[in-house]
């Protein structure tokens, strides 16, 4: 499918960076995919690009972490995860766990002990994936909190002012289911052209065309090009190298020979590829193999 923008995605790291720099566009994603009654948002970390040194590899693993407050003090983790990873959705959990443990924390250190599980704010997160990540599921975009396994309500907690709600809530937009999912809202299908850097079907939202202009070469700096050019180079170099690394490995039979060999013949051409620098996820999405059976051959 064409893309929106030829030379430029809105999940690279500065890319994603600039547009969540912006309280009106972090409100509106957040509204959209949480359906919560948001009135703004502000970005408390996670807004300002990287500088030029960096690692390669951080570039094309997690690619942003955003983390905004709104207005009832509800905390929002937004990241972006361009390269399938097999233990992605355990550090998830973990940012989220973390960061209310750090909110309690910073209260017993202002002397409000007494007062911290009172005053303890939910932390929700977004995750924004370029390769599906939850296999049993149809939709593109999914939510999940604590329900009772018999009547399906939600576990909510009293807050401050009488707040009653999930402690925890997570949604997950996979960009690569957009085209099997026929359920979607039209703020949800938006956001997931936005992100897959899909022509738009309908005229985008103030808030989705505000950050569809951010990717406009002609609004860059001078800095922000510089930076912006020398990470699509590295993108473009690494995607040249990974398909070189491919191609090689299917001249040489390496990727038949892991859909037909026995397990031993596999075990073989699994560390072969290894060693070349290919992932377990590369190898599972060139062969189809499961993490899970990579894995276990290589254990």
């Amino acid at each position: 499918m064409q893309k929106r923008h030829a030379h430029v995605s809105p999940t690279l790291d500065i890319m994603a960076k600039k547009i969540f720099s912006l309280p009106e566009v972090t409100t509106a994603f957040i509204r959209d995919i949480l359906e919560l009654d948001v009135a703004d948002a502000q970005i408390v970390e996670g807004s300002q690009p990287h500088g030029m040194a960096y690692e390669e590899d951080d570039l094309f693993s997690t690619a942003v972490d955003v983390r905004a407050k709104l207005h009832d003090g509800t905390e929002v983790i937004i990241e972006i995860q361009i390269r399938k990873q097999q233990y992605f959705l355990n550090r998830f959990h973990y940012y989220l766990a973390n960061q209310l443990v750090e909110n309690v924390q910073k209260l017993r250190q202002q002397g409000q002990t007494h007062k911290m599980y009172e005053q303890m704010e939910p932390v929700y997160g977004i995750a924004i994936l370029e390769k599906s990540l939850l296999l049993d599921e149809e939709g593109a975009i999914n939510k999940y909190w604590l329900t009772s396994s018999r009547s399906g309500k939600q576990l909510k907690a009293y807050f401050k002012n009488g707040k009653h709600q999930n402690l925890l809530q997570v949604a997950f937009l996979e960009l690569d289911k957009y085209n099997k999912d026929e359920n979607l809202t039209d703020a949800g299908r938006q956001w997931l052209e936005f992100f897959g850097n899909l022509p738009f079907t309908k005229a985008p939202s103030q808030a989705v065309a505000h950050a569809d202009s951010l990717l406009d070469s002609s609004s860059w700096t001078k800095e922000e090009k510089t930076m912006i050019d020398e990470r699509i180079r590295i993108q473009e170099n690494y995607d040249m190298t990974l398909e070189t690394a491919i191609d090689e490995a299917r001249e040489e039979g390496l990727v038949q020979g892991l859909e037909q060999g026995r397990n031993e013949e596999r075990l073989q051409l699994i560390r072969k590829m290894v060693s070349r620098g290919m992932t377990p996820e590369l190898i599972s999405d060139m062969t189809g193999l499961s993490l899970e059976e990579i894995e276990s051959l290589l254990s």
